[in-house]
């Protein structure tokens, strides 16, 4: 009973709303008992067949004839697009038109949709549903696989001396750094699929109400959209480097990740000054030559950091770094927020380009084109010239009033700060000016803290225990853009003396 009240809500007079039975079959259209004798007299000159709902004969509703009352509009006219009577298929107006029944041109129509439905439903539907189970597998492979490398990582490293764990540091960090770029790109693709699923569905349902209608001009102007579904790929194999190790007991160990080696062995400690070249001043100023010139278009130009072998970040008078290629042609611009320009630039050893930012006491990330806040200096200290190390660390030269120091991060954590000696001497003059920082081959970083008298600061971790190292001079190469020089001195060791050149 519950059922039968239902199904009686359910169908409504298009007319008034209310609760009706009954039906006109030559208009399809469901009425009220009180709404039958308004609905014949709004259209006198057509027939009307009134019969009980469930006695209805479903057929197309086509409609009376603005200019010929009493006939119904059962043909379409091609040449003026418009349905007509009979009358008007005789008169001189449509006279050697070319005309189809309405009746027909459904049919083939509602024979297209259904063909269109099949299509969706049992071929492209399907192969985005495989697809998109195939890219669940690749993100569960690479969760897998990733967590496999981690766990493998974690078991190596109790074999190796705690002094290399910089290299596992690193390996996990090209770990997160693969993880995050292939499953974004995959949840990129899956969303994308999810898209074209819902949009296909919605593209079906539209379809079959096509199909379903008994409106002979909306059926007759349907248009399909089958051309516009694009195809997918659906290579989706994703290829992870394998973590490799080799352990010759007591000589040697080794281990590979990707593009990531390194290797542990045994040797005699040799002389620092085997292989080095010692050179005054003027004799390397005689041989230091110019390589290439290269057109920034930045007046002046501040910074200067290299990306690989034949391109480099350039930053100028303003808030734009630009990246240039060896022949100074602009490969990308990126604006900083900065609201005059960055302090200092650095690019780190995953390719990442760092910024700082005196006015806002940060130092930025860029990844994937957009920027993050990495670090925010303690209060009262302004960053200025950064250096990202082989290692993975970050150095960022900062100032207070004329107070000048390094903070040594690892990661966002301050692992050291390098200010005073071990008899709590300034290494580094006051003043306003910037430090400039380079690594050498040892890993050791050069700092340049006057550049008119050129004096250099070898900084490393162990300072109290062999004591700090004093340079000779060092032409900083963001201001010169022409060679970088070093000499240094440590205490009870060989004095050493390296020089890169410079375009």
């Amino acid at each position: 009973m519950a059922s039968s009240t239902l199904a009686q809500e359910a169908i409504k007079c298009e007319i008034c709303g209310m609760p009706s039975q009954q039906f006109c079959n030559n208009c399809q259209i469901i009425l009220c008992i009180n709404c039958i004798k308004s609905h014949v007299d709004s259209f006198p000159s057509l027939s009307h067949d009134i019969v009980a709902f469930k006695n209805r004969k479903i057929r197309l509703a086509f409609l009376e004839c603005e200019f010929h009352p009493g006939q119904y509009c059962e043909t379409k006219c091609e040449t003026c697009h418009t349905a007509i009577c009979t009358i008007c298929i005789l008169s001189s107006v449509h006279q050697g038109h070319t005309k189809l029944e309405l009746v027909k041109v459904v049919e083939a129509k509602k024979r297209d949709i259904n063909k269109e439905i099949e299509e969706y439903e049992f071929k492209i539907i399907p192969k985005y549903q495989t697809s998109n189970a195939d890219i669940e597998k690749q993100i569960s492979k690479v969760s897998t696989e990733c967590a496999e490398t981690e766990y493998e990582r974690e078991r190596l490293r109790s074999i190796w001396h705690q002094e290399v764990d910089t290299i596992f540091n690193k390996i996990g960090s090209f770990t997160q750094f693969i993880k995050d770029y292939k499953l974004a790109a995959l949840t990129t693709h899956q969303t994308r699929i999810r898209n074209l699923i819902q949009e296909t569905n919605q593209k079906v349902n539209i379809n079959k109400r096509f199909l379903s209608s008994t409106n002979p001009y909306e059926v007759a102007n349907f248009v399909s959209t089958m051309k516009e579904q694009g195809d997918i790929s659906n290579n989706y194999d994703v290829q992870l480097p394998c973590l490799k190790s080799n352990i010759i007991e007591g000589r040697e160990l080794s281990i590979q990740y990707g593009e990531i080696q390194a290797t542990l062995t045994e040797s005699s400690q040799c002389s620092l000054s085997t292989g080095m070249t010692f050179l005054s001043t003027r004799e390397i100023s005689n041989k230091a030559s110019v390589i290439l010139t290269i057109p920034t278009r930045c007046k002046p130009l501040y910074r200067v950091v290299c990306v690989g072998k034949d391109e480099a970040f350039i930053t100028g008078n303003g808030k734009n770094i630009t990246r240039i290629d060896i022949r100074g042609s602009v490969l990308e611009t990126f604006t900083t927020a900065c609201c005059v320009m960055p302090s200092g630039i650095a690019v780190n050893c995953l390719g990442e380009l760092l910024y700082s930012d005196c006015d806002s006491r940060t130092v930025n990330i860029v990844r994937h084109g957009q920027t993050e806040n990495f670090i925010t200096l303690p209060k009262g200290w302004d960053p200025y010239s950064l250096c990202c190390t082989r290692s993975g660390d970050i150095l960022v030269h900062v100032s207070c009033v004329d107070r000048n120091k390094i903070i040594k991060y690892k990661g966002q954590t301050i692992a050291l700060n390098i200010e005073r000696d071990e008899k709590g001497i300034p290494l580094f003059k006051k003043g306003n000016f910037t430090l400039i920082m380079a690594e050498n081959n040892n890993g050791d970083v050069c700092v340049s803290d006057n550049l008119t008298i050129h004096l250099i600061h070898l900084v490393v971790e162990d300072l109290a225990r062999f004591g700090p190292m004093y340079g000779r001079w060092l032409i900083p190469y963001e201001r010169a853009n022409i060679w970088i020089t070093r000499q240094c001195l440590r205490k009870g060791m060989e004095e050493s003396t390296v020089m890169e050149t410079y375009a």
